[in-house]
Parts: structure tokens; C-alpha cells; sequence
């Protein structure tokens, strides 16, 4: 575990004791053998980012002394050390350069059976996306079917923000239909919006898309069967562009992952990009 996911009941802006029973106070107190005077990073649900000292630890009842921490946020921060049984562990030191502000990534995905959504939330948890918006699609599972699910799609969000130490609260929205969600992320401006599909429809390269100011990047993709021609036609009305993830054939929730990855290594390697003249 890299920090520590703070209650949604927290006061981030308060320095304060906090008291955890349960699963929580048991995972540190029993798992990681957190003893008193112990440190490590933890994290508010709005984002902040907060020092933790441990007071007391039992198995069911665990004290923490939190203090927010003052300073830049945000998702070019490095890392925060894995946490060790037993011991306080030191801060991650910065890197030399100042790396490039990464643009916002949203993820909309179209609603998948049983637990394969706990993948793509997890994936997107781990690569910094700052939300999650399900999709309620003409193949994908019924939204009301989804709702039940949200509970868990958030805890599993939470281990991941804990274990990879990303410092960006994944945001899990409630499943939108197509029309609501282009209207609540409308392509265009510093936004951009990508839609991925099987087929190739595509009219440009990804690195091409990204190579604007763009400062998000909303990217779409597909239930199990893909987006259905009139969807595609409501997204490309939108101003949603398409790309192409090649001619093998993908599982959704594959898909879902590589899309992310794809325009994460996009974004941290957009200060290495070189222009060149045609032909070069």
C-alpha cells in the first residue's frame, strides 16, 4: 500500500485525530504491523493529500494524527513509498525536472457482465484518470442492473488509489445514457474526445488528436458487441473523433485498458514529442 484512503466523512482541510475501526483499523494494525509513531501518506477524497501518524494501533481500534499537507497537488507529483511493516518510511523525494502538467483523462465505458468492470476501474484508478463514467449503451448490460454494483466499483477504486498511490481521486459516476452523458462532456475547445472502436474509422492518428491544447481527454469505449452505428453517429455528431486499437479483436474490458494506456503514454511523453518536416 502506497497511502492511505481517508474516509469520505473526513475534514481535509482539518488537522485532527481520526479513529478507525474494522477492516481498516485491521489492515493496519494486523497487515502492515503499523506501531505508533509510525508515518505515511494518505489521501482525502477530494484529492488532498494528507500526513498520517499512527497514536495508537489495535487490531480494532487504530488512531491517526492527520495533517493535510500544503504544497502543489496533482497528478505529475512522484509516488509516495510503499508502506513497511513496522516502521515510518521517508517521503518520496521529487525529480529533478518539473514534468509537464498531464491533461485530465475521463473514461467512459460501456457497462460490461458481472465483474469485469472491477478491472477497467481499477486500471483507470492506477493510471491517474481523474473519472470513471459508465455507460448505459444499446448492448451494454441494463442500467438497472448497474446500480447495485456502484458500491463496489468504489471500493475497488479505493484499494487501487491505496496500493498504486495515484494522486488523483477517481471520480465513479452513475451510469449515464449516451445523449446525457455527450451532454455533460461535449467534445470541443481544450477537451478532446476520442471514441475507440473496432473498426478502422479512423481519420487521424491518436498522436495527432493529442498534439493540441488539450487539457482532457475524454475517451469512449464500447460494451461487449461495441457501439451501435447510431451511436457512433451520435458520438462523431458530438464532436467525438474515432481511433482505431488495431485489427486484433479485443475484449471490452481490454479495450477499455488499452485505450487508457494508450493516451497515458501519449500524455507523459508529450515533452519528448518532436515536430518534423514531411518525409522525415
Amino acid at each position: 500500500m502506497r497511502q492511505f484512503i481517508l474516509p469520505p466523512s473526513w475534514d481535509a482541510s482539518r488537522d485532527g485525530v481520526l479513529v478507525l475501526t474494522g477492516k481498516d483499523a485491521r489492515r493496519l494494525a494486523v497487515v502492515l504491523r503499523a506501531q505508533p509513531g509510525d508515518t505515511f501518506p494518505g489521501l482525502a477524497p477530494s484529492g488532498t493529500r494528507c500526513q498520517c501518524e499512527v497514536l495508537a494501533a489495535r487490531a480494532e481500534r487504530v488512531e491517526l494524527r492527520v495533517r493535510p499537507e500544503t504544497g502543489r497537488q496533482g497528478a505529475t507529483d512522484m509516488p509516495p513509498p510503499d508502506i513497511r511493516s513496522g516502521r515510518a518510511v521517508e517521503k518520496a523525494q521529487p525529480a529533478n525536472a518539473e514534468p509537464a502538467p498531464l491533461p485530465r483523462i475521463v473514461l467512459a465505458a460501456g457497462i460490461l457482465k458481472g465483474s469485469k468492470l472491477d478491472d477497467v476501474v481499477r486500471a483507470a484508478t492506477e493510471a491517474g484518470a481523474a473519472a470513471f463514467v459508465p455507460l448505459a449503451t444499446e448492448r451494454s448490460v441494463p442500467r438497472g442492473e448497474f446500480q447495485g454494483r456502484l458500491a463496489r466499483l468504489r471500493r475497488v477504486r479505493d484499494e487501487a488509489l491505496g496500493q498504486s498511490g495515484s494522486s488523483v481521486g477517481t471520480d465513479i459516476s452513475d451510469a449515464l445514457p449516451l445523449a446525457d452523458f455527450l451532454a455533460a462532456y461535449p467534445a470541443g475547445g481544450t477537451r478532446l474526445g476520442v471514441v475507440f472502436h473496432e473498426t478502422p474509422l479512423a481519420k487521424g492518428s491518436l498522436h495527432g488528436y493529442c498534439t493540441g491544447d488539450v487539457e482532457e481527454i475524454v475517451a469512449c469505449v464500447g460494451p461487449e458487441g461495441g457501439f451501435s452505428a447510431g451511436e457512433l453517429d451520435l458520438l462523431a455528431a458530438g464532436g467525438y473523433r474515432p481511433a482505431w486499437l488495431g485489427p486484433s479483436v479485443l475484449r471490452a474490458q481490454t479495450a477499455a485498458v488499452f485505450a487508457l494506456a494508450s493516451i497515458r503514454i501519449l500524455c507523459l511523453e508529450r515533452a519528448s514529442w518532436r515536430l518534423t518536416k514531411s518525409g522525415e
